[in-house]
């Protein structure tokens, strides 16, 4: 009788942490769940390339998606690179498309232990304006300014973070910051 009634408890337990579980992810997905891209394009989407307002959005992105491994800096740490050449990258001949592929398809390259993650769950609103973000604010100079249809056009190209870096531009030593 007591393995009978043990047995009813496991069950039940197990049931309740099943129940528990299932009830916390169903919660946590819906609140991940926060905004679409038509509303954040409603709120954020510019009339013409001088109206978009990306520097609050861009830098909210930033923190939330980028700053554990590149630093809330850009300075980077260990496997992870600092930001500082990203306006060198944006300026080269085929860099700004190189900058949009790396953050949509992520990048896995012999230079760095630990690839890039892909980060093409963000919507092209929000990616525009931490791309927009990184390279004004780490980046150094850059005159060119990132737009959502400049993402939504590089969407569904497919890439593997292998062929991101086999399309990284050349870069003359100059424009690179000194390793550390």
């Amino acid at each position: 009788m007591r393995h009978l009634i043990a047995n009813i408890a496991t069950y039940a337990i197990a049931a309740l942490l099943l129940s528990g579980a299932a009830c916390f992810a169903w919660i946590r997905s819906a609140q991940l769940t926060v905004t679409n891209e038509r509303t954040l394009a409603e709120r954020h989407r510019p009339e013409t390339a001088r109206e978009f307002d990306w520097e609050n959005l861009g830098e909210r992105s930033y923190m939330r998606n980028c700053a554990n491994c590149h630093g809330e800096e850009g300075q980077g740490w260990d496997q992870y690179p600092g930001l500082g050449h990203t306006g060198a990258i944006a300026g080269a001949p085929g860099g700004g498309e190189y900058l949009i592929e790396v953050h949509l398809y992520g990048l896995a390259s012999r230079r760095w232990r630990a690839p890039m993650p892909p980060m093409g769950h963000i919507t092209d609103v929000e990616l525009a304006a931490c791309i927009n973000y990184i390279v004004a604010r780490f980046g150094g100079e850059h005159e060119g300014i990132y737009l959502p249809e400049d993402i939504e056009r590089r969407r569904g190209a497919r890439l593997t973070p292998g062929e991101v870096n086999e399309r990284r531009p050349a870069l003359r030593a100059a424009t690179l910051p000194p390793r550390l």
